[in-house]
């Protein structure tokens, strides 16, 4: 009975990784245009009745620790914004949906802990080469608004391609090409960021590959900060555009320093828990807007005012005010554990794994400087795949060590 749960639940996570990548990945846009926007709720919805279900089934509440934090922290928060009232109730919900959703995904993949077989990885392989075949034809026409409306989304949408073939394939030099292969499709986008990670990924890879390893001490930490900075100067066109520029020359760019220096000031005001769900930088923020931007009259500029209140979104690091300094902590908790799991035990064998992990944090460290993909359906999605990684990495290292 237990072997036969068990292949039901890989098979049937299997389903929803590849009907993820299409709907909630490739497609997004394309349904979103049709007037269906949900896609990645009902991927986070689905993430958590299987949950739910491989909890009930394992009667075990361990299992379950970790996800039961998070969500004790997604209640404080909740609780807290009601208390100091940080905007309309429907906004504040809202926004604890889109907020949770990111950690919902990957809390609850590593509480289901799906292991996909070979075959399951050669078929999703196949998959990815076929879709980067296709967006390559998408970059060559030209057609990449018509698809993905917009060019940070074709980019991204062509990251997690490349790291669905990373995570089915062998750590070979062969498959390595290919990655980077179906990473490069994402020029076309010419978007600064994704010349920054490409960058990075192209440089850790063969680091890797080659016999490198980047350890928990002061020299990796050195290796990772170059490695920052050389992103940063490959991207540094648009870090000028979006941050000196912006308070310089160009009106539509004001709202990015804007937005950063007062989520800054917002951080050392509320003290410890931040300014509270819906309050700013965030979609529910703009959507009922937020009464902080007044506050610190921002609400003036363009693109942060009531009427012209696209910036708000168009990075994911101002929104961290909402929680705080407890909050930015929190969230420097989060990856700095995942690094840590990713790299217990390193191997030659483990060593694709810890790269995924390690490329997945790098990924969203860019991400963050000029979009809000961690809360953003592809940010959902990558998440997913990581937590898949680090659930590989865990098992096998307990495994390895006697401890299943």
């Amino acid at each position: 009975m237990l072997s036969r749960i068990v292949i039901s639940r890989n098979d049937l996570f299997f389903a929803f990784l590849l009907t993820g990548y299409l709907g909630g990945v490739i497609l997004y846009d394309w349904f979103d245009k049709l007037g269906f926007s949900y896609t990645d709720e009902l991927m986070a919805l689905f993430l958590v009745l299987f949950a739910g279900w491989m909890a009930w089934e394992r009667r075990s509440m361990k299992a379950c620790i970790p996800l039961l934090i998070m969500l004790g922290i997604f209640l404080f928060y909740t609780l807290y914004s009601f208390a100091i009232r940080s905007n309309v109730p429907r906004a504040i919900l809202m926004d604890l949906v889109i907020e949770m959703k990111p950690f919902l995904g990957f809390y609850c993949t590593c509480l289901v802990a799906p292991r996909l077989t070979q075959r399951q990885k050669e078929l999703f392989a196949v998959l990815a080469l076929i879709v980067g075949g296709a967006m390559l034809i998408i970059g060559l026409t030209g057609q990449i608004e018509v698809v993905f409306g917009h060019p940070s989304r074709f980019a991204t949408a062509a990251t997690i391609t490349a790291f669905v073939y990373l995570y089915c394939c062998a750590w070979t030099w062969r498959d390595l090409l290919v990655f980077m292969l179906l990473l490069s499709v994402g020029f076309f986008s010419t978007r600064s960021k994704f010349y920054g990670f490409w960058v990075v990924a192209l440089f850790l890879i063969v680091y890797l590959k080659a016999g490198g390893t980047v350890r928990f001490n002061w020299a990796s930490i050195l290796f990772i900060c170059s490695f920052c900075l050389l992103a940063l100067w490959v991207a540094r066109d648009k870090i000028i555009l979006y941050y000196v520029d912006g308070m310089l020359n160009s009106r539509e760019m004001w709202s990015r320093p804007a937005m950063m220096l007062t989520a800054g000031q917002i951080l050392v005001d509320d003290i410890p828990f931040g300014s509270g769900l819906a309050s700013f930088g965030t979609f529910a923020s703009a959507e009922y807007y937020s009464p902080i931007y007044a506050k610190y009259g921002i609400d003036g500029l363009y693109g942060i005012s009531r009427a012209t209140r696209f910036f708000i979104t168009d990075a994911y690091y101002p929104s961290l005010a909402q929680f705080g300094i407890v909050g930015v902590g929190l969230y420097v908790l989060f990856w700095a554990s995942m690094l840590r799991k990713g790299y217990q035990g390193i191997s030659p064998e483990r060593m694709k794994g810890w790269t995924i992990i390690l490329l997945s944090f790098l990924f969203f460290l860019i991400e963050g400087i000029a979009d809000a993909t961690f809360t953003h359906n592809r940010g959902l999605y990558m998440l997913i795949l990581t937590a898949l990684t680090l659930n590989d990495l865990t098992t096998d290292h307990e495994v390895a060590h006697g401890e299943l």
